[in-house]
Formats: structure tokens, C-alpha cells, sequence
């Protein structure tokens, strides 16, 4: 059973914060450096909270990222479902494929009362909070 978030989504909420900190465009190598990671992997990373809008990105000298106005409203649950991709409901607690009301394994109804609780928490809780 894993209930940990990826390297990619705390090198993410790491970024977010240190652009909140640092107002205006900052450089991609600043950004990368900041957070211990290479520019490369940091576009990888950052690359669907700048598809979904939360980050703005732009190459070329003057270009680096910077965060929109209103950005400061992204959840937990936002930055991980953008980064992770969606919470899927049918994954079975226990590794054991696909489970459902039909088929579930041991813990299914322990785990839906679970993880509604944690993605309520999630969000509730801004990455800037």
C-alpha cells in the first residue's frame, strides 16, 4: 500500500512556493537551483501546473515562471491531481487490480471512508498555506 506523493509533486509544491516568495518572472535555472534539481527536469515537473494555468512559463532570455494572480488559490488537491493525474476511485487498496462495490478486496469500504477523508483534507488545504 502506497500513500506517498512522487518525487515530481514535492519538487512542484517546492517551486510553487519559492516563486510565490520570489514576485515577478524568475529564471528556470534560479527556480531549479532553488529547489535541487536540474532546469530540465523542473520544466517536466512544472509543465501541467503551466497546462492548467497555475504557472505561467515563457522561454528565451526574459523568459522564466511566474505565478498569475489568483494562483495563490491552488489546493493540495489541485497540485496533486495535476501533477500525479486524477485520484482514481477503482484502485485497489491492496494492489489487487481493480476493486468495486461488486468486487471488493478486504479494506474497500475501510479505504473509500479513507480516502475521502484524505482528499477532503487535500482540499482544504492551499499549497500556500
Amino acid at each position: 500500500m502506497r500513500l506517498t506523493v512522487s518525487k515530481r509533486t514535492d519538487l512542484a509544491i517546492r517551486a510553487f512556493r519559492y516563486l510565490h516568495a520570489h514576485p515577478g518572472r524568475v529564471p528556470g535555472r534560479q527556480v531549479a537551483d532553488a529547489v535541487g534539481t536540474s532546469v530540465p527536469f523542473l520544466s517536466q515537473v512544472l509543465t501541467p501546473l503551466v497546462s492548467s494555468g497555475w504557472i505561467d512559463s515563457r522561454t528565451g532570455p526574459s523568459g522564466g515562471y511566474l505565478l498569475p494572480q489568483g494562483a495563490g488559490e491552488l489546493t493540495l488537491l489541485e497540485m496533486v491531481q495535476a501533477v500525479e493525474g486524477p485520484l482514481v476511485d477503482g484502485h485497489c487498496v491492496l494492489d489487487q487490480g481493480n476493486c468495486d462495490s461488486e468486487t471488493p478486496c478486504l479494506l474497500h469500504a475501510l479505504w473509500l471512508g479513507a480516502r475521502k477523508s484524505l482528499m477532503d483534507s487535500l482540499r482544504e488545504v492551499r499549497v500556500l498555506d
